[in-house]
């Protein structure tokens, strides 16, 4: 097997395959554990015959790991982690840190319908290639909700936002409602006590709702689910290519259909934790085209908004930030 420090990287053609209910976020923690603890004859029997040629026996997995451990050391936290369908794969992505080296990396498996390991790499995580780095949005979009808001996830640093090394996600963003410097109260273990869950959400700009999907329940806090990585979630054709993608609503509470004129402002439904969401937030991105992880991500330039305190007429978000719309009370 050829290796370089930084990068290993196996992924293979799969053949077609019937539709599975396997727990795909599951097994790829499983299979992550495996390769921590060396426990290479466990990921051998799941291989696919191509990738056993590849690695020749589980001495080669064990060669991979070795390696990984002189250059990265140990991972010490995960900045995120969701299962993406491509076609007959399904993809086990995960971000993470590790104790040698700062920067973040991308641990990733690829599993055929059947649960067979198609592809496996650990690597640093970089942000995808992008043709719309210097793309102005040709919608005027608007904060989509009212009060205060943190930015969790926003920004194109990998360190900032996990979302940058998706191709359709490159510029998306996580927000969550914040109260006197909290985004929830008590213990935070009940969806209740967030203080964006159930919020109305509104259309940030004009547009034709293409996509709508509803009645998947909201997760526990951290019990996120496999599948749909969206969740609940709307997409808006705002023309000019412009397609916006809102996700993880509340169960039952979107109020618009397919096919749908919306004006901005109006409500689209209630802030939740349905889909890859451990906490209730909202997931935002716009891309070019209406088909979920099939586009290139646009960058998101809101309009006339606070963002600590100071005002913007234009710009994108960015971590840590406390956003709020300035016409919204």
């Amino acid at each position: 097997m050829k290796t370089c420090a930084l990068f290993f990287a196996l992924i293979l053609a799969v053949p077609t395959c019937a539709q599975s209910t396997i727990d795909f976020l599951q097994a790829g923690r499983t299979y992550t554990t495996f390769f921590y603890d060396d426990k290479a004859s466990e990921i051998w029997a799941d291989l696919s015959p191509e990738m056993k040629d590849i690695f020749t026996d589980p001495n080669g997995i064990l060669g991979m790991r070795f390696e990984i451990k002189e250059q990265f050391g140990a991972e010490t936290a995960i900045i995120d982690e969701h299962v993406v369908p491509k076609g007959e794969v399904a993809v086990y992505e995960r971000t993470a840190m590790f104790q040698k080296d700062p920067g973040a990396k991308m641990v990733q498996w690829t599993f055929d319908q059947k649960g067979v390991i198609v592809g496996f790499f650990i690597r640093p995580a970089v942000p995808a290639e992008s043709r719309f780095l210097d793309y102005k949005d040709h919608a005027a979009l608007r904060l989509p909700f009212k009060g205060n808001w943190l930015v969790i996830s926003g920004g194109r640093d990998v360190a900032e936002n996990h979302h940058v090394t998706s191709p359709d996600q490159r510029f998306a963003d996580d927000v969550t409602a914040i109260t006197y410097g909290q985004t929830f109260f008590e213990d935070g273990r009940l969806l209740d006590q967030y203080y964006c869950f159930g919020r109305p959400i509104y259309s940030p700009a004009d547009g034709t709702v293409v996509v709508v999907t509803d009645g998947i329940p909201d997760n526990p806090i951290n019990a996120p689910f496999a599948s749909p990585p969206a969740g609940n979630h709307v997409i808006i054709d705002l023309g000019n290519s412009e397609y916006l993608v809102m996700a993880h609503f509340k169960l039952g509470s979107i109020k618009v259909k397919p096919g749908q004129k919306v004006r901005a402002r109006q409500r689209i439904g209630s802030c939740g934790n349905s889909g890859n969401s451990p906490i209730p937030h909202l997931h935002i991105h716009l891309q070019n085209t209406p088909v979920l992880f099939k586009g290139e991500g646009l960058p998101l330039q809101f309009q006339s908004f606070l963002a600590n305190k100071k005002f913007t007429d234009a710009s994108e978000l960015e971590t840590g930030q406390i956003i709020r719309d300035k016409k919204r009370k």
